[in-house]
């Protein structure tokens, strides 16, 4: 019985440790940990976008007066997007839009050429920063964007984001 534990049991455990070890899933973990994506609500009818099916870029950038700036855009191959711009952004926050502190931010809804901004002054359009750990920005928003030549609205909703910072 000795001898088999020594000759059979202990190697074949030690091939079972090996081999659960090696196992790749902690690779794929760590790419869906930095995959970019944005999916919302636009008026209920779900808008997603992810990794290369899409434009998706997000600059950080220091303004003339000094303040630090985020501009997002996300776009589709079916010429919808949506872009914000948050002035004098402090981090992981909570961005309300009608603030008088973030009086420059904006955030809106493309589709062809149709454009739905928000309005200033609604304090329900809101982005909300959760992560920005220097590399990626991770966050939610919602607003009612107008737009302006034909008086239409849509509703934005349910929006969440994570796209790699570019500097």
């Amino acid at each position: 019985m000795k001898n088999f534990i020594h000759k059979i049991a202990v190697p074949l455990f030690l091939m079972t440790c090996l081999l659960v070890g090696c196992n790749n899933d902690d690779d794929s973990l760590q790419l869906m940990d930095e995959e970019e994506f944005l999916t919302a609500k636009v008026d209920g009818v779900d808008l997603f976008v992810q990794g290369m099916e899409g434009i998706i870029s997000c600059e950080k950038y220091v303004t003339h007066t000094g303040s630090t700036d985020i501009l997002f855009k996300v776009g589709t191959v079916s010429d919808e997007s949506i872009e914000f711009r948050i002035s004098n952004y402090i981090g992981n926050n909570f961005y309300s839009l009608g603030s008088s502190s973030f009086q420059n931010s904006w955030i809106k809804y493309r589709q062809g050429d149709g454009e739905w901004l928000n309005v200033k002054g609604n304090s329900q359009d809101i982005i909300e920063i959760i992560e920005d750990d220097g590399n990626y920005l991770t966050g939610r928003f919602s607003f009612q964007g107008h737009n302006q030549t034909d008086l239409s609205r849509k509703l934005i909703s349910e929006g969440n984001f994570r796209v790699k910072i570019d500097f």
